[in-house]
């Protein structure tokens, strides 16, 4: 069977920029991302974005516009794959404040234009950028009725 890490994030738009939070962690640290995690066991991948973004940058999701892509990707910390999921969201309007300070030191909105390609964790947030300007969402009420088998209990020992 295969195995995969499994995360959800978000891509959240103002005024032109991107909601971009700056790396703690010490295999990643002073890389750029876009707020997000992994979805824990038995958690519904538009609930675990929803409580990423709230950990990473102190923001609620306001509204989820859709469902940009899944991204295939490996860990940074171990390359073990990847499957990410991206979703357009709007949070409230005020300034970020991170919650977990030792594992996200910033989080602002930033011009992609003014962040360095070789400091973004990835080439996920380019991508999703340039798959949210087509326009084709798929509709968070469509992916909600998705289940993998994934999200529904704790593995089981091999």
């Amino acid at each position: 069977m295969a195995s995969f890490y499994f995360a959800a994030n978000a891509l959240i738009e103002r005024d032109g920029k991107y909601l971009m939070v700056k790396e703690g962690k010490e295999h990643v640290k002073g890389t750029y991302n876009i707020p997000g995690g992994g979805v824990e066991h038995g958690e519904d991948p538009v609930e675990a974005v929803k409580r990423e973004v709230k950990e990473e940058t102190g923001l609620e999701v306001t509204s989820m516009e859709g469902l940009i892509g899944v991204f295939n990707s490996y860990s940074s910390e171990d390359n073990h794959p990847v499957l990410v999921h991206v979703f357009s969201c709007q949070v409230e309007d005020r300034e970020p404040e991170p919650q977990k300070k030792e594992e996200i030191l910033e989080a602002e909105f930033k011009d992609l234009k003014d962040v360095q390609k070789d400091s973004l964790r990835n080439d996920i947030v380019e991508r999703a950028v340039r798959l949210k300007s087509q326009r084709n969402l798929l509709a968070v009420e469509n992916f909600e009725q998705y289940r993998h088998p994934y999200m529904d209990s704790e593995p089981t020992p091999d």
